[in-house]
């Protein structure tokens, strides 16, 4: 074997070992590939998912500050309500005490009911008129009349205190009652209000939670995108190399086909050579004078 031949198929066995080898890469890329596609497949399906938990605990997060909102403006509506009535609670308690100074101070005064007044009043005046009175005896009847005429006005005078006394007081204990109501109602809600709160940072927490997992899926599909990207390049470097190879090693298998017609040649002509010389035969045949003159069949062709 020559040299030149046996460097022929060195090499050829060298294209060879590479073109397996890339062979084995791309096939270990596309293997990677399918795996990347259905980890991207998954990812998105991850990021759809926590995305729209995202939007749900927004949501979630909006609706309760909307609503502690709303009850801190109630409670604030409710307080000023309250600070109204105590206000409104002591301005009666205080008219309150001032008529019962009053009916009390009428009351020592009065100590007759006011029918009897009226009836004494009334006998008074019939007897006024159905006798015939001294101007003496009138002057007295007169005084009388005027004595009981006056005691009935402090005594209606009392009733119309002890009427707006009982009014005030029951307005005071309706105060009272609507007061305790608004303070209880007040304190409920405040309650609500802490809840309310307690929620908010509850998902405020889960929000920013929530938020970290999207970004970490949306790096990491970021990432994987990048990672497919370059296994697609890598793809399409290594089948370029591996169709320059095969051109490559097709070359080199007819160089090796060309060489071994050559030499199988040579060692033909060189026989012919010494045939000739052994032999007077002058004239050669067609195929004999190729063979002399190192024509192939390849090169026929």
């Amino acid at each position: 074997m020559s040299s030149a031949l046996r460097e022929l198929e060195e090499r050829a066995e060298r294209v060879s070992r590479e073109i397996y080898e890339v062979r084995e890469s791309i096939k270990a890329l596309r293997e990677k590939r399918q795996q990347l596609v259905a980890e991207l497949r998954n990812i998105r399906d991850e990021r759809s998912a926590l995305l729209e938990n995202l939007r749900k605990v927004k949501s979630e997060l909006r609706r309760a500050r909307e609503e502690y909102k709303s009850l801190l403006a109630e409670v604030r509506r409710l307080v000023e309500e309250r600070r109204n009535l105590i206000d409104e609670l002591r301005a009666v308690r205080e008219l309150m005490q001032s008529k019962k100074a009053l009916y009390q101070s009428l009351a020592e005064e009065v100590e007759i009911p006011i029918s009897v007044i009226k009836r004494k009043i009334e006998e008074l005046e019939w007897y006024m008129q159905t006798h015939i009175l001294t101007l003496e005896e009138e002057k007295q009847y007169i005084r009388k009349l005027q004595a009981y005429s006056s005691l009935l006005k402090r005594a209606l005078s009392l009733m119309k205190e002890r009427e707006e006394y009982l009014e005030l007081r029951a307005l005071h204990l309706s105060l009272r009652s609507r007061v305790a109501e608004l303070t209880n109602k007040i304190g409920e809600l405040k309650k609500l209000l802490s809840e309310k709160k307690a929620k908010i940072e509850e998902l405020k927490n889960k929000l920013s939670a929530s938020l970290a997992e999207y970004m970490s899926a949306k790096s990491l599909l970021e990432n994987k995108r990048k990672e497919l990207e370059e296994c697609d390049t890598n793809i399409t470097q290594l089948t370029s190399k591996l169709i320059a190879l095969r051109q490559e090693y097709s070359s080199i298998l007819k160089s090796i086909e060309k060489e071994k017609e050559r030499t199988i040649l040579e060692v033909k002509r060189q026989s012919l050579l010494s045939r000739l010389g052994e032999s007077r035969k002058k004239r050669l045949s067609l195929e004999e004078l190729k063979i002399l003159h190192g024509v192939s069949e390849s090169e026929e062709e």
